[in-house]
């Protein structure tokens, strides 16, 4: 089969690998769809995979082998695939070690073995290709969790990437109706839609557009600037909720965060229930796709889409790489 294989330095390359074969308690999924994601860029340039691993966590795909012991599922079964043990509580160990991310060979391939336990099944108004955005979608529904974020709250999103986004859709899907998005970025801005608005002026057009400070903010954009005016932006007594990912230590005004009362709540990962509701908000057209991949590419180019995707200032929100 067709996988994209790490190489020293961080290269990829296309390769012809063997077909992996299910043990005991796994299934082969054929993979319809892999994201990238910022965890994926991260991870390549960071240097803590070996050569020659597969990379990708955010993929759906059908069923064509199952391994012994295996119930509930059979060939032909379509599934998104939860890359860590499913657990109720976050578990650090198991993040680092999920598939595409440390442990078991992920889905930058045509075909990757998961664990029977690690399937998420697809409903039938749900197409294969979008049960990609699942793993994406959870890791929004569980942000706002975090915050605690209600239907009449104010929200503000700082950062409209691919998580931004999510986090901007589900707040609607939600019944968030006042939110508010900061976006240097003009092309995804207008993807974003609504109030949506730059750097310029910034702390003014939020207020202005929903009337008070927002009580939940969300820090995706994973710029060092972005948390502070996150807290800059928040009302006092709210919460600013950390999604964007940051190698170097941040700088934060204390006295800010102690006049205003306000709470840093860190959100990385998911729950079991972020990816039913996220499988469900798919399937029933509470969030739809179209807004968010901007573009679907050939496995083959993964490495020239990693690329670009790393380079600032990309107009490309969430791409797709279909085998």
């Amino acid at each position: 089969m067709k996988a994209v294989v790490l190489g020293a330095g961080g290269t990829l390359t296309n390769e012809e690998v063997p077909d992996p074969a299910p043990g005991p308690g796994e299934v082969r999924l054929r993979v319809a769809a892999c994201g990238v994601c910022g965890t994926d860029l991260h991870l390549r340039g960071m240097g803590i995979l070996p050569p020659g691993y597969v990379m990708g966590h955010e993929f759906a795909g059908v069923v064509d082998a199952v391994g012994a012991g295996v119930t509930g599922w059979a060939e032909g079964d379509r599934a998104a695939v939860y890359p860590f043990v499913p657990s109720p509580v976050h578990d650090m160990a198991a993040s680092v070690t999920g598939i595409g991310c440390g442990g078991p060979a992920g889905g930058l391939a045509e075909a990757a073995v998961v664990g029977a336990d690690r399937l998420w099944r697809l409903p039938a108004g749900l197409d294969t290709e979008t049960g990609a955005l699942v793993e994406p979608l959870a890791v929004a529904l569980h942000a706002l969790d975090v915050g605690g974020v209600r239907p009449d709250d104010p929200c503000a999103v700082v950062g409209a990437g691919p998580i931004g986004m999510l986090v901007a859709l589900a707040l609607r899907a939600r019944g968030v109706t006042r939110l508010a998005v900061v976006e240097p970025n003009a092309a995804r801005r207008a993807r974003v839609g609504g109030a949506a608005f730059g750097l310029e002026g910034v702390h003014d057009n939020v207020l202005a557009a929903l009337g008070e400070p927002p009580r939940v903010v969300f820090e995706c954009a994973g710029h060092p600037s972005a948390p502070g005016l996150a807290l800059e932006l928040v009302a006092p007594s709210g919460v600013v909720v950390l999604l964007g990912v940051l190698d170097e230590p941040v700088p934060i005004s204390q006295l800010l965060l102690m006049v205003k009362e306000a709470q840093l709540r860190a959100s990385f990962c998911y729950r079991p229930a972020s990816f039913d509701e996220a499988v469900g908000l798919l399937a029933d057209g509470a969030v739809r796709a179209g807004g968010l991949v901007t573009s679907r590419r050939p496995l083959a180019e993964a490495p020239a889409v990693l690329d670009l995707l790393a380079t600032p200032g990309s107009d490309e929100v969430k791409v797709l790489l279909v085998p």
